[in-house]
């Protein structure tokens, strides 16, 4: 196998799904490819002639890195209240109208 055989095999539309979107497929592999590059070592076995984006990619497929992201937390569905009345007293120092 060449490195382009192993670029072109890559089934994008399966690796998004198993990610969760392009988006987060795209960070997920940026994250990993650097980690790499920066000495993690990869989870799976590194065929001969196969791209390390191949390799990570297989990462991806076989579930071995995942991206987590936090759900955000809830905000009150209760939203304040704005008194034009408020603003245009002069008691409170508001503007007049």
């Amino acid at each position: 196998m060449t490195i382009y055989e192993s670029l072109h095999n890559i089934p994008i539309d399966r690796l998004a799904e198993a990610a969760g979107g392009k988006a987060r497929l795209t960070y997920l592999i940026s994250q990993r490819l650097r980690a790499v590059n920066n000495g993690a070592q990869l989870l799976v076995e590194r065929q001969p002639g196969e791209a390390l984006l191949a390799a990570v990619c297989r990462e991806v497929m076989e579930k071995k890195i995942w991206l987590e992201i936090p759900e955000p937390e809830e905000t009150p569905a209760e939203e304040e209240e704005f008194d034009l009345l408020a603003l245009s007293s002069e008691e409170s120092g508001g503007l007049e109208l």
